[in-house]
């Protein structure tokens, strides 16, 4: 009987946050397999640059991206490195296959 008090609390913590960290899995696979899923072809209608400073120091991040209007008319930012960043113009086509998770510069 001792052994029931002593492990079942530990045993209900770890299968609460066993379960917490296989929700967290699920939640990140779901997102990429919708990234994945995802194919548009649009073009550049804009760049943008974002500086974000950090708190505890004089750190700098940046984040690029750009802005595209997709065939069906919406539009959407999408994240860019800094070598994408510099080799797209507005007015550049873009086109995403399903099955990548990224955006690539159709010549």
């Amino acid at each position: 009987m001792e052994k029931y008090i002593v492990f079942g609390p530990i045993i209900i913590f770890f299968s609460f946050f066993g379960l917490l960290i296989l929700g967290f899995f699920i939640l990140i696979g779901k997102l990429v397999m919708k990234a994945k899923n995802d194919s548009w072809i649009g073009e550049v209608i804009d760049k943008g640059h974002n500086i974000k400073e950090k708190d505890d120091s004089n750190l700098k991040e940046h984040y690029y991206f750009y802005r595209v209007r997709l065939e069906n008319g919406e539009e959407h930012n999408i994240a860019a490195s800094l070598k994408l960043y510099n080799e797209i113009k507005i007015g550049d086509k873009m086109k995403k296959d399903k099955g990548s998770l990224w955006a690539k510069k159709i010549s």
